[in-house]
């Protein structure tokens, strides 16, 4: 099941990723509409997520990766989902250098939750 959701989590970064580089950022008819006078306030928007992508802000998702092979249990897949969610973002969003690492650690890490042996500090006698 969490390899499941690690795959919809990665598609629907993607797919997000997708829409905001190729709907809002690249068309060249949002560069004539916000060049005007008075621009429409989608253009707002559309600023938000150009300073939001520059410089690339994805490398956090490395971290949440590195985090989900460190941490245990629930942790450890909230971590991996958070790199893949960010990585999909990232692929798109002009971030690919530390993102494509942390999409492939998280998804080598989702197979193996569950299967971490027990934590010796647990166990007290």
């Amino acid at each position: 099941m969490a390899i499941v959701v690690g795959w919809l989590l990665l598609a629907a970064g993607a797919l997000a990723g997708w829409a905001a580089r190729f709907v809002l950022i690249e068309p060249e008819h949002w560069q004539d509409l916000c060049s005007v006078a008075v621009p429409p306030l989608t253009c707002a928007l559309r600023d938000a997520v150009v300073v939001i992508t520059f410089p690339p802000r994805f490398s956090f998702a490395a971290a949440a990766a590195l985090l989900a092979w460190v941490l245990r249990g629930r942790a450890a897949a909230a971590c991996a989902g958070v790199a893949l969610l960010a990585g999909g973002l990232g692929l798109f969003l002009y971030d690919t250098g530390w993102v494509a690492s942390a999409v492939l650690a998280a998804l080598l890490r989702l197979p193996r939750i569950g299967e971490e042996p027990p934590d010796p500090r647990e166990f007290t006698a």
